[in-house]
């Protein structure tokens, strides 16, 4: 079953106190999609360097601006480089900090009911044009940027835009491919295996989208001793066995 639904721009996870900016715990500001990762790692802080961690999801586009707005975040994952290198041309992050973490790969899903069967491009195509498909909006949500560019590359974005449901984030259109609202969903490979209620039917070839890679850098101004422990673990061999576990690549990672 799905665990958490984005129904609001951002989730507090945590709210013990701790030994961060003023005191409260060290802040980590993450796109929706790293939330299995993000969680089972920061669930450690205490144990591995002493440190209480929190967490807030969404989208990487709410969160930048939020930042940008003065959100005490300590530390930011986006699930791209465009909203990283926002925070960095306006002096917003330590850009010296700035490092790839993991990457993701774009599937189609499909409730696990569905009996379609996709094996070529085509394929796809005819089967997203009979029903609604849900995406993050691709004005400013990472995952519905990657999926207009595939579509694009296939040459059916405007046939299909019509048919979108732009969510607010990528776990929310997994939730709506769910609760069977949407007859496919274009999500992350790691939101797929969130939830047994979908299955893959289509996998993205890398070449129809930019890269999706998951940047993370200290907040300037709150880059504390505690937040460079945080900062360290997700670079840790614990960091990238959490991120390797929930699905990401981390070979690539740097």
């Amino acid at each position: 079953m799905l665990r958490s639904i984005f129904l609001f721009s951002f989730v507090l996870l945590f709210s013990v106190p701790g030994k961060g900016i003023g005191g409260e715990p060290v802040t980590v500001f993450a796109a929706a999609s790293t939330q299995q990762a993000v969680d089972a790692l920061l669930a450690t802080c205490k144990e591995h360097i002493g440190t209480e961690c929190r967490a807030v999801f969404a989208a990487s586009s709410t969160l930048a601006r939020q930042i940008a707005s003065g959100a005490p975040a300590d530390i930011f994952i986006s699930a791209n480089k465009k909203w990283m290198r926002y925070l960095s041309d306006n002096a917003f992050v330590v850009t010296e900090s700035t490092r790839v973490i993991s990457r993701n790969k774009l599937v189609v899903i499909a409730p696990t009911s569905s009996a379609m069967t996709i094996k070529t491009a085509d394929d796809l195509i005819h089967w997203l044009g009979q029903d609604r498909i849900a995406l993050g909006d691709p004005d400013h949500v990472p995952a519905g940027i990657y999926a207009k560019q595939a579509l694009t590359s296939l040459g059916v974005w405007d046939q299909l835009r019509t048919k979108t449901l732009r969510m607010p984030n990528v776990r929310a259109a997994l939730a709506v491919v769910v609760r069977g609202e949407a007859n496919a969903g274009i999500v992350y490979a790691t939101d797929a295996i969130v939830s047994l209620d979908v299955k893959v039917v289509y996998t993205f070839a890398p070449e129809t989208h930019t890269q999706i890679d998951y940047p993370m850098a200290l907040v300037k101004g709150r880059d504390s001793d505690a937040a460079k422990r945080v900062f360290a673990l997700f670079s840790s061999k614990q960091g990238r066995a959490a991120f390797q576990k929930a699905g990401f690549n981390v070979e690539n990672g740097s």
